[in-house]
């Protein structure tokens, strides 16, 4: 049941834990150059603040901390956490002027890498192909990008050990060159959606 309301059971829960919790709007502030915010929304870079709005309420309804309350504690806690790092995403993301600066770190920290990526792909934004078992997407020269799943799921599984090494590491991306010209897309994905 989501309502407009907050009850005062369910407030001061949530109350209770951001105060006794490790600050995730801190830390994701800390590491919003780290953590791609397109990516918690499940976004691209390109689109508008309209577009960002809905990707963020659709996800803010479905981890919002009224809708978990009947659930476990460890259930309600990743909810929570999910909802935290969604709306620190989207306060950035929605401020012009806190976009324009957050899209100048992710330019400058892209040209800071070893191998130069022309921009971010989701992996979701890409076409599946069942009979040969990978993603394309079309590159502007007419020629594509290509991962296959078995590059993916080793992707997934080596940032999981990380993870869990490191709590709040980057996000699973992987650099793919085009197949035709010298572009480069840093493909990104938060869950698989086939396997």
């Amino acid at each position: 049941m989501v309502t407009g309301e907050t009850t005062p059971s369910t407030a001061c829960w949530w109350i209770t834990w951001v105060k006794s919790s490790s600050s995730p709007i801190s830390e994701m502030s800390a590491s919003s150059t780290e953590k791609d915010l397109y990516a918690v929304l499940g976004a691209s870079p390109s689109e508008s603040t309209e577009e960002l709005r809905h990707r963020y309420q659709q996800l803010v309804l479905k981890c919002h901390p009224d809708r978990l309350s009947g659930q476990d504690s460890s259930e309600a806690e990743v909810g929570l956490r999910k909802f935290l790092e969604v709306d620190a995403a989207w306060k950035i993301l929605s401020d012009e002027n806190k976009r324009r600066d957050y899209d100048l770190q992710r330019r400058a920290l892209d040209l800071k890498q070893d191998w130069p990526v022309d921009s971010t792909v989701l992996l979701e934004d890409m076409t599946w192909n069942n009979g040969e078992r990978l993603y394309t997407y079309c590159c502007r020269c007419g020629g594509a990008f290509i991962i296959d799943e078995e590059e993916v799921q080793e992707e997934t599984q080596r940032s999981a050990l990380q993870e869990e090494e490191m709590p709040g590491a980057q996000s699973r991306g992987v650099i793919v060159c085009c197949d035709t010209c010298s572009l480069s897309v840093c493909v990104t994905w938060t869950e698989l959606p086939h396997s």
